[in-house]
């Protein structure tokens, strides 16, 4: 539920204030085969039942100001997190039940402020910081299974906290005669950084749990490059790289000499970067194609060293029917290089590779009804702080 506000008190400012509430529960029954855990540490069969219960009310407050060639906007959100959870657990075996609940109450203020100086037309800088909140997702944070593979099962972690991150950012934008291109550097602070962690399966010690934990803070930095141009009348093409430093912290198991179970912590410098291309073509009128490839190179994570990733998609657009109608058609991942493949060494040497459905062909066929006068009333663009869960993917 949200409510927003927008004042503006002259041409030159502008304020906006906001309140928010989301209510969020979820309830999951699961019956395992002998992946939970008792008090005592030991592996049985279970039935279990997770209730989640997450309350966010929030407000937040914006003021932005232009002067000549000076703007700049100063933002400030507040809110109180009330997250009760309540794992129930059953042993099948002895019928033994354990209750496990969790609660996590906070009160957090993000601030946020950017800072804009256009000299001229065609150069623009702009300084900005912000501070966020990642929140566990649902499955990092539910004790069940999220999935299971014949070697990796992944679980949630019931008592995970949110990370908190800072962020300084400066950008330099051009503009061109045919189009755009921007620079920036970027230096992140990361608070109760949420990372996985790599345990071995009691059941089977071939096999591998993955659960997420929060450990010390991180930092990140990077740089990227973007660029909007038109080299012709029927081509335009949006382009960008990114190159991206961090360093990862977590927990692995692994073997001794004599075969027993250690806790080991893990230390990862990563470096990674990734190019991204759009292209447009307008052969008529009506029909226009457009090609995207992207490509990312090798990374390293707790787990796993990644290889790199190659995607290449096309596709058309033809409007007719007095651009009442249209047709589209889509070829995504054409050479079917889009897959996961990797090699690592913890707890045990392994290679693998992962497939989703990425190489896929589709059609639709749309038609517009009424004059296409309406339009909606635009709504303020929000984030749900929510962090994916996954890993290595």
């Amino acid at each position: 539920m949200n409510l927003d506000y927008s004042n503006p008190l002259s041409e030159t400012a502008k304020l906006e204030l906001g309140l928010q509430a989301r209510l969020f529960n979820t309830n999951i029954f699961y019956q395992s085969d002998a992946r939970e855990t008792n008090q005592l540490g030991q592996y049985i069969p279970t039935t279990t039942t997770f209730d989640y219960t997450r309350d966010i009310y929030s407000a937040y407050a914006t003021y932005g100001k232009t002067l000549d060639k000076w703007s700049y906007q100063l933002g400030l959100r507040a809110e109180t997190v009330n997250v009760n959870s309540e794992a129930y657990k059953k042993d099948l075996a002895s019928n033994e039940q354990t209750i496990i609940p969790f609660t996590n109450d906070y009160f957090r203020l993000y601030p946020s402020g950017f800072l804009t100086y256009t000299p001229s037309e065609k150069n623009a800088y702009q300084f900005n910081y912000s501070r966020r909140v990642d929140r566990p997702g649902i499955n990092q944070v539910n004790p069940l299974p999220e999935w299971n593979t014949p070697l990796i099962s992944q679980f949630g972690n019931q008592a995970l906290r949110p990370q908190f991150t800072n962020s300084f950012e400066t950008n330099y934008t051009r503009q061109l005669e045919k189009g755009s291109i921007t620079a920036g550097v970027f230096y992140r602070i990361i608070e109760d950084e949420i990372q996985q962690a790599i345990l071995i399966d009691r059941t089977d010690t071939n096999r591998l749990i993955f659960t997420d934990l929060n450990f010390d803070n991180s930092t990140a930095y990077g740089f990227e490059l973007s660029s909007n141009y038109k080299p012709t009348k029927w081509w335009s093409v949006n382009a960008s790289f990114d190159l991206f430093s961090q360093t990862q912290k977590s927990i692995a198991e692994s073997f001794d000499t004599n075969q027993n179970i250690v806790l080991n912590t893990v230390k990862i410098d990563n470096i990674v970067w990734n190019v991204r291309a759009f292209n447009n073509f307008k052969v008529t009128k009506d029909l226009s194609l457009s090609a995207f490839g992207m490509y990312s190179g090798k990374n390293k994570n707790i787990q796993f060293e990644m290889n790199d990733m190659l995607m290449v998609n096309l596709g058309m657009r033809y409007s007719f029917l007095q651009n009442k109608a249209s047709f589209s058609l889509s070829y995504n991942d054409i050479f079917d290089t889009m897959y996961a493949q990797f090699e690592g060494d913890r707890p045990f040497a392994q290679v693998g590779r992962f497939n989703w459905e990425s190489q896929q062909i589709s059609g639709r066929l749309s038609y517009r009804f009424g004059g296409g006068n309406y339009k909606a009333k635009s709504r303020k663009q929000r984030d749900d702080d929510t962090k994916s869960g996954g890993g290595f993917m």
